[in-house]
């Protein structure tokens, strides 16, 4: 699944969404999206994976379980982590993140590239 993909489903929600950050401050609530890791594997060039952790963070005046549950079902077809609900103070709002990994296969004997 590619940045693109994730962002097209994330704008579905309604709600702000932002690749990192955004420019300017939002209103509660939105949401940004970003990869936090990346494993790139494979035995040589005809069979190699790209792995890619992607994490999106909700950012809430307070709990928002149906929001919640909107992220995580745009995503059920993967394992999703769920952090622990974060309250961030100085900012006074409510901070979720979702991690979920997108596996994208580069290479093989018809030199072409697979996307999950």
């Amino acid at each position: 699944m590619e940045l693109s993909e994730i962002k097209s489903k994330l704008d579905t929600i309604g709600i702000p969404v932002a690749y990192m950050m955004f420019n300017k401050p939002q209103k509660l609530p939105f949401m940004v999206y970003y990869e936090s890791g990346t494993d790139i594997r494979g035995a040589d060039d005809l069979d190699l994976l790209r792995e890619t952790e992607i994490t999106v963070e909700l950012y809430t005046e307070r709990k928002t379980p149906a929001l919640e549950r909107q992220i995580e079902s745009l995503f059920a077809d993967r394992e999703i982590e769920k952090s622990a609900d974060t309250y961030l103070k100085d900012e006074k709002m409510f901070m979720t993140a979702f991690s979920f990994d997108t596996i994208i296969k580069t290479g093989g004997y018809d030199n072409g590239t697979h996307t999950d």
